[in-house]
């Protein structure tokens, strides 16, 4: 009799531990959905920042393009040497860069908050760049290199 008794009172013992692990479970889990839910808006700004920052990449390196094929039409047909540069960026101001003959500023392009780019190349009478070279574009971790070769053409890497 009293093994029936110990073993009924064991079964009952581990009935409230059960009980008591699921408890335990189901605030653990409510605990890990709360911070899944707080969680999801931070992976959201982050990607939507990071989506972002690409396409404002990817659009001035193809303004860049257009305007280095204007350069070089200007350079062409009004037989003048064209200098197509990028500005420094100083503080908080905003990148941009330049078309100019000589000191003679044809265009001065503004670039979108953030985004800086190096690199200068020289169309000369002919349209023919004097050197090949390179403009880098970047803004966080998005990047991309305008490249102008001896020929003139311009591709983007």
């Amino acid at each position: 009799m009293e093994q029936g008794k110990a073993e009924a009172h064991r079964e009952e013992s581990k009935e409230e531990q059960a009980k008591l692990n699921w408890r335990l479970i189901r605030k653990f889990e409510g605990l890990i959905f709360a911070s899944m839910l707080l969680a999801v808006p931070f992976f959201a700004f982050r990607i939507v920042d990071t989506t972002g920052s690409a396409l404002m990449v990817q659009n001035t390196s193809v303004g860049l393009v257009d305007d280095l094929i204007r350069a070089r039409g200007i350079a062409r047909d009004f037989k003048l040497a064209v200098t197509v540069c990028a500005n420094p960026v100083k503080g908080g101001e905003q990148g941009s860069y330049v078309i100019q003959n000589g000191a003679r500023t044809i265009e001065q392009v503004t670039l979108p908050y953030g985004v800086t780019m190096d690199g200068s190349v020289t169309f000369g009478v002919d349209g023919i760049p004097k050197v090949r070279s390179q403009f880098y574009i970047h803004k966080q971790q998005a990047q991309a290199v305008v490249e102008v070769d001896s020929a003139g053409k311009t591709s983007v890497h």
